[in-house]
């Protein structure tokens, strides 16, 4: 084997911590990359949410071009003939696995050759399932010929299901799939995946959302908010002992439900009274009335019993709702 048990069982422990979210995905990506002896290394989720829709995009890029990477998340991942033999197998794909010449691909003309790439290896993550493939793969590359080692190939085997993990970081059961992942202690914000840029909330209303989660009374909540482009996102947050995960992702449009409707909406599910919810938002009782009338018809619900049924169903809650309730 390339290197020690010790090894790929202290990388087994930093693939799962990146998939919960407590590392960086980043961290234990390089580690195999620097290792096992290869240039680049990426990460690709098929139909990924990072990418905000179906298409393959790179969850990590260590070392890749752009205009390489660019050809593994279209090209290469769609048609490319050493890819769909690495999918039908299942397990990793060297070179010298490929019982065909690559060098009559397209991909060898476009992206090995000019690139000096002598060796790579195409890592599945998961099973294929019917019309969609795997949930992503492992791409990695070397200008050294030499091909990595049959037990390396299936360390890394064995380990395809926890890397998936890393595509999208602190998922569980029912969670929708995350544009952007943040752990936020008490003074850093770090991305575990997606990018910064793409968090619809300022540093502001993150740290309200971080004080609604520590001061809730389960280790999870979550919420709608709708950006400043009139998009609509899910949030949710996870308490961990000595930080909160956050994950974000796009949700469908709420119909015509108002702002101030879902801050009602969030607190009515709390079995707040008309009047307590007119002093936490500054607004009339009259107008918190209006606000659950108009919510009852625009959402189908004869009564305010039926409309928190829902609200607690579909999460229809807000950051206002969650730091009236945490006041």
């Amino acid at each position: 084997m390339a290197t020690d048990v010790q090894w790929w069982v202290r990388l087994a422990g930093e693939i799962r911590a990146a998939g919960r979210g407590d590392l960086p995905v980043e961290v234990p990506l390089r580690a195999v990359r620097d290792r096992l002896g290869f240039d680049c290394v990426a990460l690709i989720a098929c139909g990924s949410p990072h990418a905000g829709g179906s298409t393959p995009a790179a969850v990590v890029n260590l070392g890749y071009s752009a205009e390489t990477l660019a050809y593994i998340t279209t090209t290469y991942s769609r048609t490319c003939p050493v890819h769909r033999l690495a999918l039908r197998r299942g397990t990793p794909l060297r070179f010298v696995d490929v019982p065909f010449d690559y060098r009559e691909s397209r991909t060898y003309r476009d992206v090995l050759a000019p690139n000096d790439f002598h060796e790579g290896l195409t890592l599945p993550l998961g099973q294929p399932t019917a019309g969609k493939g795997v949930p992503g793969f492992v791409a990695m590359s070397s200008t050294r010929a030499t091909p990595l080692d049959d037990e390396s190939c299936l360390a890394l085997t064995m380990l395809a299901h926890d890397l998936a993990g890393l595509l999208d970081p602190g998922a569980e059961g029912d969670d929708d799939a995350a544009e952007v992942v943040l752990h936020i202690t008490r003074d850093l914000v770090e991305v575990r995946a997606g990018d910064l840029g793409r968090v619809p909330l300022t540093r502001a209303e993150l740290r309200l959302a971080v004080r609604s989660a520590v001061g809730g009374t389960g280790d999870r909540i979550g919420f709608h908010h709708r950006a400043a482009d009139g998009t609509w996102w899910r949030v949710r947050t996870v308490r961990r002992p000595d930080a909160v995960l956050v994950r974000i992702g796009r949700a469908p449009a709420l119909g015509p439900l108002t702002g101030r409707e879902l801050d009602v909406i969030g607190l009515v599910a709390r079995g707040w009274p008309n009047e307590r919810i007119s002093r936490a938002l500054g607004i009339a009782v009259r107008t918190v009335r209006s606000h659950i009338e108009s919510s009852l018809i625009k959402l189908g619900c004869p009564n305010r019993t039926a409309l928190a049924r829902i609200a607690f169903e579909y999460e229809l809650d807000t950051l206002g709702a969650l730091c009236a309730a945490h006041r």
